[in-house]
């Protein structure tokens, strides 16, 4: 079989189709037939195979499956004929089929827990890398309801990402507080986040920029979920890296030992809100 050679750019577009099409639980023969069947609509068996350059003897199968799927049609004709979904309604048919499974494993997951489990453990986790902490960081403060306390002696950890997180927090009405001895740092989170409050502190810290092994930085939010990071040593020259205890479980006696010292670093007005009960 002798394959045509296909418009510029329409064999990027096929073979990404195909790519993610095959993350949607179709076989490699399978999505190239659908894809082939799309750029012509309606066509045979034949049609589709030197279209999609597999097999014909294989398109039959595929067709029944791409069928029972809900994303082509079969007239039984002779020779019988194949006609594609319309793009919008096999995506929208691809987004049910999967919403069903998430709702699905919503039901079943928690399902999954024992009845006799006790819930009195508090989670403490370990994580390294300056990646991996600041998304961490992130990710704590765009889950934040009432209140953020930051504070950050490294600018590395101030990725554009959790700046955002800060500005949209504060956007939404939360009180966002970030303390920090670096005026870089600062200035950064006082031009992105305009309505967060900004303030030095020097609570953990001798000297900007911080000491190898110092504290670089302490999260705190609502009270509850908490991230405490520190540079660690690399054995790279030049390189930083930062590893850091972190919990969302206000139980956690870390939460409870930092609460109030936070508080006061950056916050000093909240303490009384914030002391350990």
């Amino acid at each position: 079989m002798t394959k045509r050679t296909s418009p510029d750019g329409i064999d990027a577009v096929v073979e990404e189709s195909v790519e993610l099409l095959q993350g949607f639980e179709l076989t490699e023969y399978e999505a190239k037939s659908f894809v082939a069947l799309s750029r012509i609509s309606t066509g045979t068996a034949k049609e589709v195979a030197e279209v999609a350059d597999i097999p014909q003897a294989r398109v039959y199968d595929c067709m029944e499956t791409l069928h029972d799927r809900g994303l082509v049609d079969i007239q039984q004709s002779t020779p019988r004929r194949f006609r594609a979904s319309d793009p919008e309604e096999a995506v929208a048919t691809l987004q049910r089929q999967y919403m069903d499974r998430l709702d699905r494993l919503r039901e079943l997951f928690p399902r999954l827990e024992s009845p006799d489990r006790e819930d009195e453990s508090v989670d403490v986790w370990v994580m390294e890398g300056s990646t991996e902490v600041s998304e961490r960081l992130r990710e704590l403060v765009s889950a934040a309801e009432d209140e953020v306390l930051l504070a950050l002696a490294v600018e590395e950890l101030l990725t554009d990402e959790l700046l955002a997180a800060l500005d949209d927090a504060a956007e939404r009405g939360v009180s966002v507080v970030v303390g920090s001895p670096g005026e870089p740092i600062r200035d950064r989170v006082a031009a992105t986040a305009a309505t967060a409050r900004v303030v030095e502190t020097w609570t953990w810290w001798e000297a900007y920029p911080v000491r190898p092994g110092a504290v670089s930085g302490v999260l705190m939010v609502d009270g509850e979920s908490m991230l405490v990071s520190a540079d660690a040593a690399s054995s790279l020259p030049g390189v930083s890296n930062h590893r850091a205890v972190w919990t969302d479980s206000e139980r956690a006696p870390l939460v409870k030992m930092l609460r109030p010292l936070l508080a006061r670093a950056v916050d000093p007005s909240g303490v009384d809100s914030f002391a350990s009960p």
